[in-house]
C-alpha cells in the first residue's frame, strides 16, 4: 500500500494528506516488526528443536526485512517532501514515466514476494524470476543514474531535480533488494 501511496504523492495529488499517510503506516510498520520480534523472541526462549530455532531466525530476519521496506517508502516521501520544500521545478515527463516504470518492477517485485510468503511451507527454492527482477531493477536503476548525468550536463533539467530523482531510483533499488531478502528468508537462504 505504501508503495501505491507513493506513486500517487509522485503525480502530486493531495500531497500532505498522501505524506501523512506514508508516515502513520511507517509508524505502524515499526511497531509491528517490534510486537512481532518480541513474541518470536519470548517462542524462542522456550525448548525448541534445531529446525524451530531456525525458523524463528529466519522469521525475525523477514520481519526485519519487512520494516526495511516501510522505511524504503517513508525514504521515498520524504524525498518528494524535499522536492517541493526546495525546488519550485517539476520532473519531467520522461522522469515520471521512468520513475512509473521502477516503481512497476518493485510492484512486481513485491507481488512476487507475496506469493512467495503466502506458500512458505511449500517454497524451498528462491523462484527465479525474483532474481530477475532483482537484475532489472538493478541495471534499470544504473541506466536511468547514466542517464542523468547526461540529461543534467546537456541541460535538460537542474542539477537539483536530478539529485531528487536520483535518490527516488536508489531508494526503489534498496526496496528490490530488501524485497528478496524476504524472500531469501522465507526460503530459508542467507
Amino acid at each position: 500500500d505504501m508503495v501505491k501511496i507513493v506513486m500517487e504523492a509522485i503525480q502530486n495529488e493531495d500531497f500532505v494528506k498522501l505524506y501523512s499517510r506514508i508516515e502513520k503506516y511507517e509508524e505502524i510498520t515499526d511497531r509491528m516488526e517490534l510486537e512481532i520480534a518480541n513474541y518470536l523472541n519470548q517462542v524462542s526462549e522456550g525448548r525448541l528443536s534445531s529446525d524451530s530455532k531456525t525458523k524463528i531466525q529466519n522469521m525475525l530476519r523477514q520481519v526485519d526485512e519487512l520494516e526495511s521496506i516501510g522505511d524504503c517508502c517513508y525514504n521515498l516521501g520524504r524525498t518528494l517532501s524535499r522536492k517541493r520544500q526546495y525546488s519550485q521545478e517539476d520532473f519531467t515527463d520522461e522522469q515520471k514515466a521512468h520513475i512509473q516504470n521502477m516503481i512497476s518492477l518493485v510492484e512486481e517485485s513485491l507481488n512476487e514476494m507475496v506469493v512467495v510468503v503466502a506458500n512458505s511451507e511449500q517454497q524451498k527454492t528462491i523462484p527465479s524470476k525474483a532474481y530477475n527482477l532483482e537484475h532489472e531493477i538493478n541495471y534499470f536503476r544504473s541506466q536511468l543514474k547514466n542517464q542523468n548525468i547526461q540529461d543534467v550536463n546537456n541541460h535538460l533539467y537542474s542539477y537539483q531535480i536530478g539529485v531528487f530523482y536520483t535518490d527516488l531510483i536508489s531508494q526503489c533499488e534498496k526496496l528490490g533488494d530488501y524485497v528478496l531478502n524476504v524472500i531469501q528468508a522465507t526460503c530459508g537462504r542467507q
